[in-house]
């Protein structure tokens, strides 16, 4: 694909970095020229210098063909603009990140056809759903939805107490019944693997598992966490639209103790103002002595919502020191995110990945649907589009995973409406969406046989 990325910051960087290792065609346009020249040194893309929207840059040659325009520079309007022209000019398909509240509900009030606008993305939202995924379930780490929830892919730790300590994939079918349950990756330290049979499980090994929403307490119980448990003490720190977004979500759902605390008076303020149902404290939220005098040891979640990566990272750790559950740190530098993993940080968000995956969401080409990444793994999320004409219909499972590479897995199926974990007997269908995951160096592999 020919894709052109408006905006060299986090996002830009990120999804540049992750589709030109796709084979894609990437172009950069960046206004920051020492921004630029670093770039040029450590990404295989094309990288045009351009401070707004100059004819040279933005024409019929170098736009015209492309097959999507992307967005996300720091300028709200500037982003809205330049995908209105390449639109015009010709680019296919054109998305464009919003962050400003005053502009987050364009989409519902204008009519984004006559800008050339195929799609708006709201960093804040993307995250708010992410971590209200994660708080309605609290042993995951992880959460995903597909077909409006009617199927899930979550990630959880096996436990001291998991039943499948020391067994293989072979062995655990045996033991539980995994007809609506299907265990896709596995990520031992910083790597994730595409299990086979024979893999042994260990304890702390990361589940990724596809079920559907009646099955999970078999997910849980199968890794040794009950996964009835509702985790009703929440305390937050941070300020914000995000921190409002899921305070008023927990104060919709009804039945939380919710407590926030922000070192801003202003902020402290308006949420005491306009929020009905929390506790708002003006303080330090790494300050041990402030989190012991609010209750931080009787909670079951601690948000770390801050805009400062540090600050979280520090706040999140202080809770874990005083034996909170479970944290959920926002970290918004990619690098960052292998060594959460090593210091006990486990749940994890990052607006740059939640945008791109939704930006992944979105993208078609020939028979993939959508394509999205399995945050901190190298592991793909690829969906397919099943021809009349495909070679591997009829197959049942069992013998067309022995045909694709070892280091991949058809995870669902999406048929007439209905969602199917799919057993070795199950075999595809013309018109059927394949969810297929992968590790990325088998992308083009399974995309030549599917795609």
């Amino acid at each position: 694909m020919d894709i052109v990325i408006f905006g060299a910051g986090k996002t830009g960087q990120y999804l540049a970095r992750t589709w030109s290792s796709e084979g894609n065609d990437i172009t950069l346009i960046e206004s920051d020229p020492d921004l630029c020249e670093r770039l040029r040194d450590q990404l295989d893309v094309m990288v045009i210098e351009s401070r707004g929207i100059k004819r040279e840059v933005f024409n019929s040659e170098s736009l015209g063909d492309c097959d999507l325009f992307i967005a996300v520079s720091s300028n709200d309007e500037m982003n809205i603009l330049s995908a209105s022209v390449a639109k015009k000019i010709g680019a296919h398909k054109t998305v464009v990140r919003v962050r400003d509240d005053r502009l987050g509900f364009m989409d519902e009030l204008i009519d984004l056809d006559y800008f050339g606008i195929d799609m708006i993305v709201h960093p804040e939202m993307e995250l708010s759903r992410e971590i209200e995924n994660l708080l309605s379930f609290p042993s995951a780490i992880d959460v995903y939805e597909f077909y409006n929830g009617r199927i899930m892919l979550l990630s959880t730790l096996v436990g001291a107490d998991s039943p499948i300590l020391g067994k293989s994939l072979a062995e655990i079918s045996t033991l539980f019944s995994l007809e609506h349950v299907r265990i896709v990756v596995i990520e031992r330290g910083l790597d994730a693997h595409i299990p086979r049979g024979d893999f042994v499980v260990e304890e702390n090994d990361k589940f990724f598992v596809v079920s559907g929403r009646d099955n999970l307490e078999e997910v849980f119980a199968m890794t040794g966490f009950h996964g009835g448990y509702k985790g009703r003490n929440i305390m937050i720190h941070g300020g914000g639209k995000l921190v409002e977004t899921i305070a008023r979500y927990l104060e919709g759902q009804g039945g939380f103790n919710l407590k926030i605390i922000t070192e801003d008076e202003k902020q402290a303020e308006y949420f005491s103002e306009t929020l009905n149902d929390c506790l708002v404290v003006h303080g330090e939220g790494t300050d041990l002595n402030t989190l012991a005098a609010e209750g931080i040891i009787d909670m079951d979640f601690f948000l770390a919502l801050t805009v400062s990566d540090e600050i979280n990272v520090v706040s999140s750790l202080l809770a874990n020191h005083l034996r909170v559950k479970r944290t959920v740190t926002r970290i918004e530098k990619i690098d960052y995110l292998p060594v959460s993993k090593t210091i006990g940080l486990s749940r994890c968000v990052n607006s740059s990945i939640a945008t791109a995956n939704a930006i992944m969401r979105f993208m078609k080409h020939g028979k993939v649907l959508s394509s999205s990444t399995l945050k901190g793994t190298n592991v793909i999320m690829v969906t397919f589009q099943v021809s009349e004409d495909s070679r591997y219909l009829g197959i049942p499972l069992s013998e067309l995973q022995a045909q694709i590479p070892r280091n991949a897995i058809i995870g669902a199926i999406y048929r007439d409406s209905q969602t199917i974990v799919p057993s070795g007997e199950d075999s595809i269908k013309p018109g059927d969406e394949m969810i297929v995951f992968l590790e990325r160096e088998a992308l083009h592999r399974v995309e030549k046989m599917f795609g």
